[in-house]
């Protein structure tokens, strides 16, 4: 798969978790091989519904395409995001609060599409560090991901920009910024 343009998902494959939009990413996968066949997708995740998602992506056709990892240690994982072209997180609602694995793709370099819902927008400015695309819908996610494989630069540049992002939200930052707030609450 590595002469493909490679596509990583990173989430928990449980009932609890199926906000994520996973089977959104499929069919918008499905939708954007009939436009390219030099395409990729793997995913990172256990849970009950794993069964189910590689039926699904058997019944569409991906089997040739997706890759179903498994859990991977966190102390592996940024392999996984080294050797992506993009994340995609297609979450279906607000439930989706932050999506720290879009942090941790930009922290990589890589750019990201992603819902436009809950708390991704304070991450993914659109244009900038990825794509923001409507909820549930694998029409927009697919053009999304065709628009980054047809123009490389483009996507670099977002991968780029994702990293100072990613920079932005570092816990030191952050944990400076927190301790300043609670110094001015208390003086």
């Amino acid at each position: 798969m590595a002469d493909k343009f490679a596509i990583l998902f990173v989430g928990a494959l449980t009932q609890w978790h199926r906000y994520k939009g996973l089977e959104v990413l499929l069919h918008a996968v499905k939708l954007t091989l009939g436009k390219t066949t030099k395409l990729s997708l793997v995913v990172v995740g256990e849970g009950e519904l794993k069964t189910q998602y590689v039926s699904l992506s058997r019944q569409i056709g991906l089997d040739r395409c997706t890759l179903f990892a498994g859990n991977v240690d966190d102390r592996d994982l940024p392999t996984y995001y080294a050797a992506c072209d993009v994340l995609v997180l297609p979450s279906k609602d607000r439930s989706e609060g932050f999506g720290l694995t879009l942090l941790e793709a930009n922290a990589a370099g890589k750019p990201v599409i992603a819902s436009n819902v809950g708390g991704i927008p304070g991450v993914v400015r659109h244009g900038y560090n990825g794509l923001l695309v409507s909820p549930n819908d694998p029409t927009a996610l697919s053009e999304a991901i065709l628009t980054l494989t047809r123009d490389p630069k483009k996507s670099h540049e977002m991968g780029q920009n994702g990293r100072k992002v990613a920079e932005a939200h570092d816990w030191k930052h952050t944990a400076a910024i927190t301790e300043r707030v609670y110094e001015e609450a208390l003086t």
